[in-house]
Formats: structure tokens, sequence, C-alpha cells
């Protein structure tokens, strides 16, 4: 296959799909199509962000607190990690971030996608060259999921992802703010439509996520849209070059936390809508009508619940919370009749948001896995295999109507 060599972390941008434009002073002399994407031996050096446009620097520093784009001095060299598709050339101007100016030819890119595993120990050439790969017999590959800023239904919480690194620092006392770069994505999600002022929309919360983890915090009145000052002169802003050829101030979004509201992990899906099992819920609550339990459940859910849009909540299993679900034997193991796990016996299920509350009957309860080859949900009964316990699975209630 045809195969290009670029430095990090372009290479990488590419092979992730958010770089779509590579610049060259040259062409191919036809369009060559799908290609590999080579990354070079020169490492990521320590001042790169320096020496790029701030544009370019804010899209990297994002993608990398995303998780979207591994650190720069993680990135492999020496490694063909990927393939895209070619699809033109263009020496003119191109609306891209990634576009430089005139004078360059600039290879417009499609359909990118990342090895599971680089190809280590490649020596790159200069123009395109052969590498003994099969189109049609290519390594297992991926197409990166981006994760970006996202708002709920209510506009007044925001979720925003991260990697692991400041998913563990921040809120634990060691680190309690971030910043992420203002470009063209997000201003309309963070900023007010007020045009005499560059103003944060007022966020009552905010959720970090990392893979299936979250952490939601209060945020304090120090978050706020934030024009960084020109070097030269602090008491002006910094005005940048975009690549629509606007010159504008450099922004970005501070975010400072409060009180920790929340942390869970997502254990599967319902209804489309994504279901995360708090890690501090109340005990059940017993009553003499019913026989009632309360789950504390996050904003999106409990919404979705009194919206009519959630027909079932899945709550993770642990050793902790066996006997919240489970009858238990006098060993404190699950107690099973003929193979079958004997439930704990509830008539409704309240779900909890802060000060809120909605309560639903209980149609039906099971165990069910989460199978992670194929992300669906099946019952405990139809695992064959024999290293998955209850621990591994969640309980799945169907809710019903809704208590008065």
């Amino acid at each position: 296959m045809k195969t290009l060599s670029i430095q990090q972390p372009w290479a990488s941008l590419v092979c992730a799909g958010i770089k779509d434009v590579e610049n060259r002073t040259w062409k191919a002399a036809q369009v060559p199509g799908r290609i590999l994407i080579h990354a070079s031996s020169k490492k990521v050096s320590s001042n790169f962000l320096n020496t790029i446009p701030e544009e370019m620097e804010s899209y990297i520093t994002n993608n990398v607190f995303f998780g979207n784009l591994a650190p720069l001095d993680e990135l492999p060299t020496s490694a063909i990690i990927g393939y895209v598709t070619v699809t033109g050339f263009d020496d003119g101007k191109v609306d891209s971030a990634w576009a430089d100016g005139p004078g360059v030819y600039k290879w417009k890119l499609e359909d990118a996608w990342m090895f599971d595993e680089p190809i280590l120990n490649v020596k790159g050439k200069l123009n395109l060259f052969d590498y003994d790969l099969d189109e049609d017999n290519l390594p297992p590959a991926h197409k990166v999921d981006l994760t970006n800023v996202e708002l709920n239904d209510a506009k007044d919480e925001i979720t925003i992802p991260c990697y692991d690194l400041p998913f563990k620092m921040l809120g634990e006392g060691e680190c309690n703010d971030f910043r992420i770069y203002l470009t063209d994505d997000l201003i309309d999600l963070f900023c007010t439509d007020d045009l005499d002022a560059v103003t944060m929309k007022d966020f009552k919360a905010l959720h970090l996520v990392c893979g299936d983890r979250y952490k939601t915090f209060e945020l304090t009145d120090d978050s706020a849209i934030y024009m960084i000052p020109d070097p030269q002169d602090e008491s002006k802003p910094y005005t940048i070059m975009y690549h629509d050829g606007k010159e504008d101030p450099w922004l970005a979004a501070d975010f400072f936390l409060g009180k920790k509201l929340d942390e869970g992990k997502l254990v599967g899906f319902c209804g489309g809508v994504k279901v995360y099992e708090p890690e501090m819920i109340k005990a059940p609550k017993v009553n003499a009508d019913l026989r009632i339990l309360t789950l504390k459940v996050n904003k999106d859910i409990f919404d979705g619940a009194v919206k009519g849009d959630l027909g079932m909540i899945n709550e993770g299993i642990t050793s902790k919370n066996l006997s919240k679900f489970f009858v238990l034997d006098e060993k404190g193991a699950v107690k099973e009749v003929d193979g079958i796990a004997q439930l704990k016996l509830y008539d409704a299920i309240e779900l909890t948001y802060k000060t809120d509350s909605v309560t639903f009957l209980i149609n039906n309860a099971d165990v069910v896995y989460m199978d992670p080859e194929y992300t669906e949900i099946i019952p405990y009964s139809d695992i064959e295999a024999d290293d998955i316990d209850y621990t591994d699975c969640m309980i799945a209630y169907t809710l019903g109507e809704k208590v008065k």
C-alpha cells in the first residue's frame, strides 16, 4: 500500500479523524485513495504547542483532555498507526483549522482508522512510499470515538469528558480547576447570546466522564469565560488569527469545582439513555403499604423517568449491596432454589435526585449481564461462562405505572 510519513502529533491527529487536511509542498501524480499513515521517528518536543498557531493549539489541548488523543509524549513513533482516504488536493483556501495558507497543497482526508496495535519499528521515507501490506487484509483497526462536551436537556448542567489523569486528580484535593479552549464548536455551548459581553452560561453542575466513570460537582462563581491576556500587555486580550480570517480574542472556559455531588459508573443503557450506578445509594425504605426500594440516580436518568422515556432501570451488583437485592443464606451467600437466585421482593422503586423523587411500581425484576464483546444485555440464566458471578451482573427493574 502507498504510505505517507507524518510527524507526531499530526499523524495521530489524522488517524483519529481530528485533522482533515494534510499540508504538503507537493502532490501525488494522481489521487491515491486509501493510504497508510506512518508516524515518523521524531518525538513531540516539550515546547511543541508554543510553535504552532493558537487555534491548532486549542484543538489539540482540548482533544488530549477529552481523551480523544493520547498525551503528546505518549504518541507512538517509527510506526504505521492507521490509514485514511485521500479524496483530493487543493492549492487554494480550504475551510479547515488544519489548513495552511497559500503556497501549499492541502490533501483532503476522510474515513480515518487507527490500528488497534501500531506496526512498530518501521522507517519512513520521503514522498509516498510502498509498504508490504494487503489493503484487503489490514490489521484490526477502529474509528476513534471522538467525545466532546454535552449539555443536558435542561441546559443548566454540562458534561465534559476527560482522560484518566485529570479525572483522578480533579476534585480530590490535588486540583480543583481546569480549562477548555473555545474552539468554533464550543462557543455556542459555553457562551450566552449576549453580543455585548462574552459570558458563560449559568451552569449549575458539571459532570466529568472518563470511560464508564463519572463525577458530578457544583460549579463555583469563579467559573467563567476567560480572555487570555496579551503577553506583551496583560491589560489587553491576546488577539489571534483564526482559519476563517477573523482576528478575535483567544477565549477559554475556566471551570472551578465546588462540592462533589455524586460519582459512579456506567452500567448499561435503557431506551438509548446511559444508566449510571451511583456509588452512594440510600438504604431501602419499607412502609406498611408498599415494599419500596429507593435508589439515587443522576439528573438525566431522573428526568428520563419523569418524562416516561425510561422503561427499565439497571443497577450494578456488588459484594456490598448483595443484601439489598438478594435473599442471603446464613453464610451471606445468595440463596438459590433450583439454581435460581432469590431476589428480595419490592413492589415499587423510588428514584431520587437531590431533593426530588418519583416512584414507580415494579413490573418485573431480573438479573442480567452486559456482554462487553457484543455490548448486549443477556439474562444471567443464559450465561454459559463459569467465571461470571452475580457481582459481574446488574439488577434490571422494569418500571410500571407511576405511584401517585
